[in-house]
């Protein structure tokens, strides 16, 4: 009896040891023959100009690589370049109000337009653009709640972005 269970923990154990050298918690799936990323700044195109927006997408995009990837960060030769532009910052009314003409909430979207080359794999490069946003209270002014909310979106993006380059789903 004890015997058996030692095997089964013995077996569990190497399974477990061999599975995780199969896979990355990153989920990466990048050719390890790619070294160094670029992530060029993405300028806010969008008609609203948030004065943070472009710098605090930016950057929280090259933090993303620099945490969950062996990337180098170069601007000279890179294997991968990523770059695009915020095309749209844009407020709107939702969930109208029945016998008025007034929102009960507002949405804040934010789009990105990506470019990725791969020069090393060239057919996994694309043009593709992202988008997402997060509701508030019309309560609230926009100037208000933008710091927060525009985190959170940037961050859902910055999932999907990363997603299609290292995680290639």
């Amino acid at each position: 009896m004890l015997k058996n269970k030692i095997i089964k923990i013995t077996a569990f154990f190497f399974v477990t040891i061999f599975l995780l050298g199969c896979y990355t918690f990153t989920g990466s799936s990048l050719d390890p023959s790619i070294k160094t990323v670029q992530i060029k700044s993405f300028p806010n195109f969008s008609a609203y100009q948030s004065p943070n927006l472009s710098v605090d997408f930016t950057t929280a995009l090259q933090n993303r690589f620099n945490q969950r990837t062996k990337l180098q960060a170069t601007n000279i030769n890179p294997d991968i370049t990523i770059e695009g532009e915020i095309t749209n910052f844009a407020e709107s009314p939702v969930s109208i109000q029945s016998g008025s003409d007034q929102a009960i909430n507002n949405r804040l979207t934010i789009t990105v337009a990506v470019r990725y080359e791969n020069k090393l794999q060239p057919d996994k490069n694309f043009q593709k653009s992202y988008s997402d946003y997060e509701d508030f209270a019309s309560s609230e002014l926009l100037i208000n709640v933008q710091d927060a909310l525009t985190q959170k979106i940037n961050q859902r993006i910055i999932d999907q972005i990363f997603n299609d380059i290292v995680a290639d789903w």
